[in-house]
């Protein structure tokens, strides 16, 4: 049984059983009182009839009247005196007090028929007394009877009554009781569909209740309401699974406070941004969740400013980043909610104006050295020099070697933009690296003898064939070779080689220079950087060629990467895909 029929049945019962007990108790004791006072008219009449038919008999004897009338006969003389009793003798009669003060008595001596019922206090019994005036005033004739024949069937009533409204609450308790059973199962349903629906199980329905009474009538509604409860709640938790999935995939950071400055959301971005358990945020101060001095005195100017603040925020750790902060008030029915930031990461567009500053002040420098040895050289000659035998050709021969340095310059970089720029996709062919490999060589051998160092290609004979676009590959190959001949200390020398690993093929380069330190390794492969100027210069290098190499290689799906050490040279690798 369930807590709500063991409630509602026991308590209907016993409702129900007590009243109708109340109910048939009252009208019984009703009803015996009533009998007693039936009885005990009945008994005034024929008293008061016996009283009347003895008055007219002649002679009185009073005890003859009382056994023929099973009754107490009294003889009373007109002035109260008792003259004759069935009960007393004649010393009984003489000690006798005056009756004349009696109702009854004095109505019978007035000349009227009276009867009463009197309390006897010597033998605690009620005394029904009739008395009726005797013909030609000769005194009165009372008659008188115990009521205990009527007390015991009034209390014989009574007892009856007492029984049967005992009988009948126990039926009524038992009627009640399975009325209760019938009444409460649906209740019981409907109270076990209203937990279900409270603990979060929207889908419970009301089964069971007909008809058209209230129960009925109540399971309909119950049951209305639990569908449009089911219909709201199921809308409000796909509105808040699109907004988790919406912030959970936002890269922007996201963070709400309430008008009191308490967390409210922060979402996945942000927390990994700042390093937040986002559950254990919610509910807790901005200032102590952020933990960053700018973006809390954003969050703040909005909560009291009621406008939306704009801001430029920098993070310094794990990295350095850079956000455009906005933080706009939040409000509910035209009041104060608190407070909604959103932090856009520029890092990159940050990095990007930087890259372009660096480059146009790169590009100007790399141009201004060659432009300022050929506007030098042009005006020497111009001015006296055209005529100096000896030198002109000198001169000149300078300014054609820095115009081809600028054309250099000019053609590496209209290849950078056109990579950068997706203009020179590769094409894919599936080949041979080997050939490549060895063209490399034979191509860089002029610059090498020059310098004294050696170029070994040394390819396996199984080498596997791979993706490539050959021209691409080979002015990959011819920047990486063409560098390691420069870095090279004579007498060096400069391997090409290829393998497999994990079902690419890597090519690399590997010379026995200076090397390169361990904190320019991130950024040998940036436009124009360069680890040593001065000697770059004097290898005429344009400071693109391994930007160069990199967006090749990328554009091919593969990577490029460097090992070095110092001393002890530098090993220039690169992937590609294997066919």
């Amino acid at each position: 049984m369930s807590a709500a029929s063991g409630r509602f049945a026991p308590r209907l019962a016993l409702a129900v059983g007590a009243l109708l007990a109340v109910a048939i108790g009252g009208l019984g004791l009703a009803f015996s009182s009533d009998l007693e006072r039936e009885l005990t008219d009945d008994l005034v009449r024929s008293l008061s009839a016996q009283a009347r038919l003895a008055a007219l008999s002649a002679p009185l004897e009073a005890r003859a009247l009382s056994a023929a009338c099973a009754c107490r006969a009294s003889m009373i003389a007109p002035d109260g005196r008792l003259t004759a009793d069935s009960e007393l003798d004649a010393a009984g009669l003489a000690k006798a007090e005056n009756h004349a003060t009696r109702p009854e008595v004095a109505a019978a001596i007035a000349g009227r028929e009276e009867s009463a019922v009197r309390h006897s206090a010597t033998i605690g019994v009620d005394f029904l007394y009739a008395a009726v005036p005797l013909p030609k005033s000769r005194g009165v004739l009372r008659l008188s009877l115990p009521l205990t024949q009527v007390a015991a069937r009034a209390a014989r009533a009574r007892s009856f009554v007492l029984w049967a409204a005992l009988a009948a609450f126990v039926l009524a308790l038992a009627a009640a009781w399975a009325l209760a059973r019938s009444a409460g199962r649906p209740l019981e349903e409907m109270a076990a569909v209203a937990r279900r629906l409270a603990a979060g199980d929207y889908a419970a329905r009301v089964r069971g209740v007909f008809g058209n009474d209230e129960r009925a009538l109540l399971g309909e509604t119950m049951n209305s309401l639990a569908e449009r409860v089911e219909a709201v709640v199921g809308e409000l938790s796909r509105d808040k699974g699109r907004l988790a999935s919406v912030l959970n995939q936002m890269e922007e950071g996201v963070v709400a406070v309430g008008p009191g400055g308490e967390v409210l959301l922060i979402n996945p971005a942000l927390s990994r941004l700042l390093g937040l358990d986002p559950v254990a945020a919610r509910g807790r101060g901005y200032i102590e969740s952020l933990r960053h001095r700018g973006l809390a005195d954003l969050v703040g100017e909005a909560l009291r400013g009621r406008r939306v603040e704009t801001r430029e925020v920098r993070l310094f750790a794990p990295e350095e980043l850079i956000f455009e902060a906005h933080a706009a008030p939040l409000t509910q029915q035209g009041r104060a909610a608190g407070a909604l930031v959103v932090l856009h990461d520029i890092t990159r567009l940050r990095r990007l104006e930087q890259m372009r500053r660096d480059f146009v002040a790169n590009v100007s420098h790399e141009l201004r050295t060659p432009l300022a040895s050929i506007k030098g050289y042009a005006e020497t000659l111009r001015e006296g020099a055209i005529d100096d035998k000896q030198n002109r050709m000198d001169f000149v021969g300078t300014i054609e070697t820095q115009a081809t340095h600028l054309s250099k310059l000019v053609d590496d970089l209209l290849d950078l933009s056109s990579i950068e720029s997706g203009h020179r996709l590769p094409k894919l062919v599936s080949g041979p690296l080997r050939p490549l490999l060895e063209a490399a060589a034979r191509d860089a051998a002029p610059i090498a003898s020059d310098r004294r160092v050696r170029v070994n290609p040394r390819p396996p004979e199984d080498l596997p064939a791979a993706l490539f676009d050959a021209d691409q590959i080979r002015q990959v190959l011819a920047n990486l070779v063409s560098n390691a001949v420069k870095y090279s200390e004579p007498g060096g020398l400069v391997e090409l080689s290829a393998t497999v690993v994990d079902g690419e093929i890597v090519v690399s380069v590997r010379d026995e220079g200076v090397g390169i330190p361990d904190a320019d390794l991130p950024r040998v492969f940036e436009r124009f950087y360069r680890v040593d100027k001065s000697r770059a210069r004097e290898a005429g290098g344009t400071g693109l060629g391994l930007a160069i190499v990199k967006h090749l290689v990328e554009a091919h799906g593969g990577r490029v990467w460097v090992a070095s050490r110092q001393p002890g040279g530098s090993t220039f690798f690169f992937s590609l895909h294997a066919a």
